[in-house]
């Protein structure tokens, strides 16, 4: 059986680029999170930034993020 419609819609992601989440680092309704490992974490983060490493995000996201419906940018290690 396919996915809601509902539930599609609220899985669509956009990119938001370099400047713009620099921009909104102060923005209260965006929440950063921060996918990489808690190592990774503790040695350098976008300041603000959640950590929800990966491997934890089905298991702790309810935890780390109290409002789900809330925009959130995520960020790992990739191409800079």
């Amino acid at each position: 059986m396919g996915k809601s419609q509902s539930t599609e819609s609220a899985m669509e992601h956009q990119t938001i680029s370099r400047n713009e989440l620099r921009a909104r680092l102060r923005d209260r309704s965006l929440i950063i999170l921060d996918v990489l490992p808690k190592e990774a974490y503790a040695e350098a983060h976008i300041p603000g930034a959640l950590s929800l490493p990966v491997a934890e995000i089905e298991t702790k996201a309810r935890q780390v993020i109290s409002n789900l419906t809330q925009e959130i940018a995520v960020y790992c290690g990739g191409p800079t």
